[in-house]
């Protein structure tokens, strides 16, 4: 398997989340191991770049708006980009263009908005084998979450149902598909997609090393929680907020990191929640926050595929408290690297921050777990099993 065509929604330096970070270790992780990688994503305008040696094409595929800038776009405009992105005959046409001019072995695709399932059908003509990454609910929901009125969707409503007919129709030739978690790869073979594709397993993402936990703690210094990402309700930041805050513990502080999901959504929890025992600390870079906490808390409301602030708080030995939601139970040992609570439970997260307040003693136990937990997210366990369902799929 020499040259691989990894397409995904974005790349750097357009990244908005975990993903592209993701989709970026794999990509530089498989060229370490001899594997030509090239890229492929969307941008607001067509252009070509190396970044970190590795060959990217940028193209601006025809629709109503950029999918990076869908929060600013008026309400009317959503419903035409999301039926054109069921199935965007232009996108195909460009990665035709594409294919024919790097001539891959295997197209690997990732998250599809802005692009659509058609890169499948385009793959298909070329006899391309397909692996796809299951990184969220796309396939399921134009919003990518099946989250709606503040609760997870059940079953699919009917708009969903309308917008999903061409992507769970084409998922059924797809030569391997991969979900970053267990939960995230059995939900979609429940709703019937995926089903004549020979290989069916999960991957979780890789870790980056590089981050490292410099904290020294000193034995007076309260307990430090840290929150890390989008600011946004579907995300649970408020329902912690309000719980820390009405707890109000002597012994312990909690840092919010990241971007609210509107500036005036940011501004309403600043003005509401900021005090002596809750900061507001911006957009950092990983090494700048997990030097700063003690624990991290991951009070997700939706059925996470499977957040990168679990990788990246292991990979630094730094326990976690995390909804029993989506695909992020999956690699918490309770007592040995955190603690799962259940945000329908009133008190239940609140007793598991109390648990490290208590006993801060708890922090320095469950880090060696944590550290040795943190092994399988190595990132040459993860492009050795990615090779491995590579070759698989062209066999």
């Amino acid at each position: 398997m020499n040259k691989i065509l990894i397409i995904n929604s974005l790349y750097h330096p357009n990244n908005v989340g975990g993903a592209e970070r993701s989709v970026q270790l794999l990509a530089e992780g498989l060229k370490k191991h001899g594997v030509r990688p090239v890229i492929v994503s969307t941008a607001d305008t067509d252009s070509t770049d190396q970044v970190n040696d590795i060959k990217v094409y940028y193209l601006r595929i025809p629709n109503a708006y950029w999918m990076r800038t869908a929060k600013q776009q008026p309400a009317y405009k959503k419903p035409f980009w999301h039926l054109l992105d069921s199935y965007n005959p232009f996108a195909a046409a460009r990665l035709a263009e594409i294919i024919t001019a790097e001539k891959p072995d295997l197209i690997h695709t990732n998250n599809l908005a802005g692009f659509s399932v058609s890169t499948w059908e385009t793959a298909r003509k070329h006899k391309l084998p397909i692996v796809h990454t299951i990184r969220d609910h796309y396939l399921l929901c134009p919003n990518s979450t099946m989250y709606k009125n503040d609760k997870n969707c059940e079953k699919q409503c009917g708009g969903c149902r309308l917008y999903s007919i061409p992507r769970k129709r084409h998922s059924l030739h797809i030569d391997a598909v991969v979900g970053v978690s267990r939960f995230i790869l059995d939900k979609h073979l429940r709703y019937g997609y995926f089903g004549e594709s020979k290989i069916k397993s999960f991957i979780y993402n890789a870790a980056d090393f590089n981050l490292a936990n410099n904290r020294t703690k000193g034995a007076d210094e309260p307990v430090t929680f840290g929150c890390v990402g989008l600011m946004a309700p579907i995300k649970g930041t408020e329902y912690l907020l309000e719980r820390f805050a009405a707890m109000n513990p002597d012994r312990a502080k909690l840092k919010i990191f990241g971007r609210g999901i509107t500036k005036r959504y940011e501004k309403k929890l600043i003005e509401r929640f900021r005090g002596d025992k809750i900061e507001f600390m911006g957009h950092r870079k990983p090494e700048d926050i997990y030097s700063q906490i003690d624990i991290a808390i991951i009070p997700s409301l939706c059925d996470d595929a499977f957040p990168r602030i679990v990788i990246e708080s292991y990979s630094c030995g730094i326990p976690i408290i995390a909804t029993g939601m989506g695909g992020t139970s999956e690699v918490v040992d309770v007592n040995k690297t955190g603690f799962v609570f259940d945000p329908a439970v009133p008190g239940d997260l609140e007793d598991r921050i109390s648990k490290f307040i208590a006993d801060p003693g708890l922090i320095e136990q469950m880090s060696v777990h944590c550290l040795e937990k943190a092994k399988i997210f190595q990132i040459d366990n993860v492009v050795n099993k990615y090779i491995e369902i590579y070759s698989q799929a062209a066999g």
